[in-house]
């Protein structure tokens, strides 16, 4: 039977190693599916909480103030309309004329920077030009420089002396916004400072200075500034220069000077054929012509106008032109038409108080202006300045 036994196959001649096959496959599975597995361990950690322990501190109670505190209001100065700018009669040195404070501005400076057009915008202060007072924005001095204020001696000459510094120190005085100009006359000539009105800055003003230093010397020989006895070519000379400023004067001149002529046309317009403008309305003439001033002041030691000299003349007359000359330039509008003040120095026979009365009050009247009278020049002197006079005086005096 031995050889009717079925031969037996290869599986299961090796049925067991092939057990140990699949076993060491699976493993190999398991163990290349292990290492496929990453393993994440994921830490989370929780915020940090800073919580503040209570602290307790001890109260410490107010104490009240030992010393008294007295709270005072300030008090506060009521704002002045105006301040006044006048020549003081006594004075020990140059006065310190303070500022005057201006008021009312009406909107800005306006278009009057010496083109003789529109208002500055601001009030000025009143001045007191040797008692005749006004107020303006643009200020013209007439002042007499011929021989009754400039004589031939220093007892004379204090006269002009005397208006020349209170003149200066007036004009030092001026708000800087305020315009202004100087002219000196006698008989037929009108000499100006400037062509132009001049702002009142310290500039300018030391311009004041300078013009007016050379003139009136208190010793020495010569006539006074308008004398043309020796030197009638120079002046000549000048007004064939007009309207050029000539400085190449004598020493007692003012520095430089602008020789004013009234045109013929303003002439015969405003006076008539064959009269001319002379002394002090020839100076006004000037002004109203070529400055436009708000103010005039004059100073002289008598009236004179085309129709007569002396103190007589015909003042209703040279009102009448005058009226017709500020109609045409300032136009109709009697609020805009400059005031003129008077101020009449008593000299020789004259009684300036009725020259100021019957032959300038028309004319103050007509235009509002001011006037005053000077019979005693030493009341505007300093302490100094009087000593000097009395001292020439004794010297001089006849």
């Amino acid at each position: 039977m031995a050889t009717e036994k079925k031969k037996k196959g290869y599986m299961a001649k090796h049925a067991k190693s092939s057990a140990m096959l699949v076993s060491l496959g699976i493993h190999a599975v398991l163990i290349i599916i292990a290492i496929s597995f990453v393993a994440v361990t994921v830490i989370t950690k929780e915020d940090q909480v800073f919580e503040a322990k209570p602290v307790s501190r001890p109260k410490v109670p107010l104490k009240k103030l030992q010393v008294p505190v007295n709270i005072k209001k300030k008090k506060t100065q009521k704002p002045k309309l105006r301040k006044r700018i006048v020549v003081q009669p006594k004075l020990t040195k140059i006065p310190d004329i303070k500022m005057p404070e201006i008021t009312g501005v009406k909107g800005g400076m306006g278009g009057g920077f010496g083109d003789g057009g529109g208002s500055l915008g601001f009030t000025m202060p009143e001045i007191d030009f040797f008692g005749a007072k006004g107020k303006g924005e643009k200020v013209v001095f007439i002042v007499h420089f011929g021989p009754a204020t400039i004589g031939n001696n220093p007892y004379q000459r204090m006269t002009g002396y005397t208006i020349r510094k209170r003149l200066e120190e007036l004009i030092d005085g001026l708000p800087g916004p305020a315009l202004f100009n100087v002219a000196a006359y006698w008989a037929n000539d009108t000499w100006a400072m400037a062509p132009k009105m001049m702002l009142a800055t310290p500039e300018n003003k030391k311009k004041v200075m300078d013009w007016m230093e050379p003139v009136n010397p208190l010793v020495g020989k010569y006539g006074h500034c308008f004398d043309k006895s020796s030197k009638n070519g120079a002046i000549k000379a000048a007004r064939a220069k007009y309207p050029k400023i000539v400085n190449k004067l004598w020493f007692y001149a003012p520095k430089w000077i602008y020789p004013y002529e009234v045109p013929a046309a303003i002439n015969n317009k405003y006076l008539g054929p064959g009269k001319a403008y002379k002394h002090w309305n020839r100076g006004v003439t000037w002004a109203l012509q070529t400055q436009k001033p708000d103010t005039i002041f004059i100073l002289t030691t008598n009236y004179i106008d085309a129709w007569g000299g002396g103190s007589k003349g015909n003042p209703a007359k040279l009102s009448s032109g005058y009226r017709a000359m500020i109609r045409d330039i300032y136009g109709p509008d009697k609020n805009s038409w400059p005031s003129m003040n008077v101020v009449v120095l008593q000299h020789g026979k004259l009684n300036a108080g009725v020259v100021l009365n019957n032959q300038f009050g028309p004319v103050i009247k007509a235009f509002r202006g001011d006037g005053s009278t000077i019979n005693d020049i030493s009341k505007y002197m300093t302490d100094e300045e009087r000593a000097m006079y009395k001292d020439y005086r004794s010297q001089y005096q006849n």
